[in-house]
């Protein structure tokens, strides 16, 4: 991954156009230069031009990026504004460290996935006992987040499932949110899976992708990350990865760049190429059940599908093959919903704020499903439908055309 002062020739093409004001979602609620692309860049050309220091006030700024690539993909000289953000967080990392919270997160939690576990355990508890009740309102929000959760993560069952044997085999990478928060949602792609004749085989020592290590700046923890999933998946003999949250696909497709220069570049370049969407993969192979799912639904492109991966139509291939499905796009179905990963756990309000327009643009379609592909924009939806009070239900796109099979036997 290049350093913030490469970035120097392509920081200079920015023309201050303006065109970024217009699909940031950031700028849009706030309405502050430092808060666009445009304002970035440019605190970031006074940093490498040795007019401005390394500030807590700079870096909040920069945190304030959501990373949903909509400037970049609306710059008219192409400016990769996402991967100069994440540079320069990197170059702050380096020089400043981690806020405490974020390290403690980063290296004490994300990385481990049994003790990411124990904590939403922890959670759990403190909800299921009142003790919520007790914790300061800002930080009761952010508990209540969380949808409920389940009894037992899908790693913890596991070992006692049996999974269909014979066809083509496929990999498939546990994300760490569908693992611990929506486990039906591997149960829903495996099932899926079967039904279009293929075998599932899902290491067991699979780690976090390394999106939040990557995003903030933590690339040894990233680059640790990406080495023991490479390794994890080195001895199946798979030709496809599959994944069903867009955060992970995007990150793991991206191991190359991650890992650039180091010893495992060749093993990152062919691991990167056979991973794919669940719903890319099953678009191509697409064959729907008898059973009719009859619903309204629209979708949501989380920002790691759309625009990192650039899948647009194969979940709707999905969802618009499904026998009794009528759909119907909502305005800015691409536009982000503020979730943004761990986002709304340190800009909360900001965050809601964000989401309220996703929100509305969802309830004109009148669906009773609002469909999207990654784990951490389900939750951001269901809180804020939780929070209006709702009649809509969000689902993958996997769940509902598992839906169509019939009651799994």
């Amino acid at each position: 991954m290049k350093p913030v002062s490469e970035f120097i020739d392509e920081i200079y093409r920015c023309m201050r156009c303006g065109a970024c004001t217009s699909v940031c979602p950031v700028y849009a609620v706030i309405q502050r230069e430092p808060a666009v692309a445009r304002g970035r860049l440019r605190l970031i050309r006074e940093y490498l031009d040795g007019r401005q220091e390394l500030t807590p006030k700079m870096r909040n700024y920069l945190d304030l990026c959501l990373g949903c690539r909509a400037c970049a993909e609306n710059c008219p000289p192409g400016v990769n504004t996402d991967r100069i953000i994440r540079a320069a967080r990197a170059k702050f990392a380096a020089n400043k460290g981690q806020p405490l919270v974020r390290h403690l997160l980063l290296r004490g939690v994300m990385n481990r996935p049994e003790r990411f576990s124990k904590v939403l355990n922890q959670v759990k508890l403190v909800r299921n006992t009142g003790l919520s009740r007790l914790l300061p309102r800002t930080v009761n929000l952010r508990v209540n987040m969380l949808p409920p959760l389940p009894r037992q993560t899908f790693r913890d069952r596991l070992a006692g499932l049996s999974f269909k044997r014979g066809g083509k085999k496929v990999g498939f990478f546990l994300s760490c949110m569908d693992n611990n928060v929506f486990p039906q949602v591997i149960e829903a792609s495996i099932k899926v899976l079967e039904k279009h004749g293929f075998e599932v085989a899902i290491p067991g020592d699979t780690v976090c992708c390394g999106v939040a290590h990557r995003n903030y700046g933590d690339l040894e923890g990233a680059r640790q990350l990406a080495v023991q999933n490479i390794r994890a998946f080195a001895s199946l003999p798979v030709d496809v990865i599959l994944t069903d949250c867009a955060s992970c696909g995007s990150t793991l497709q991206e191991y190359w760049e991650l890992l650039a220069g180091e010893p495992e570049e060749e093993a990152a370049a062919g691991f990167a190429r056979k991973v794919t969407d669940i719903s890319q993969f099953l678009a191509g192979v697409l064959a729907p059940g008898d059973n009719p799912v009859d619903a309204v639904v629209t979708y949501h492109d989380p920002c790691h599908m759309s625009r990192y991966q650039k899948i647009k139509e194969a979940p709707r291939k999905l969802l618009t093959n499904v026998p009794g499905v009528r759909f119907v796009e909502m305005a800015e179905a691409d536009r982000c919903c503020g979730g943004g990963g761990t986002f709304n756990i340190f800009h909360y309000q900001l965050s809601m704020e964000i989401l309220n327009r996703k929100l509305d643009n969802a309830g004109r379609t009148g669906a009773g499903i609002l469909s999207t592909s990654c784990p951490s924009c389900r939750i951001q939806l269901m809180h804020g439908i939780k929070r209006r009070n709702l009649s809509m239900e969000v689902l993958h796109p996997a769940e509902i055309l598992a839906k169509s099979y019939g009651k799994a036997p």
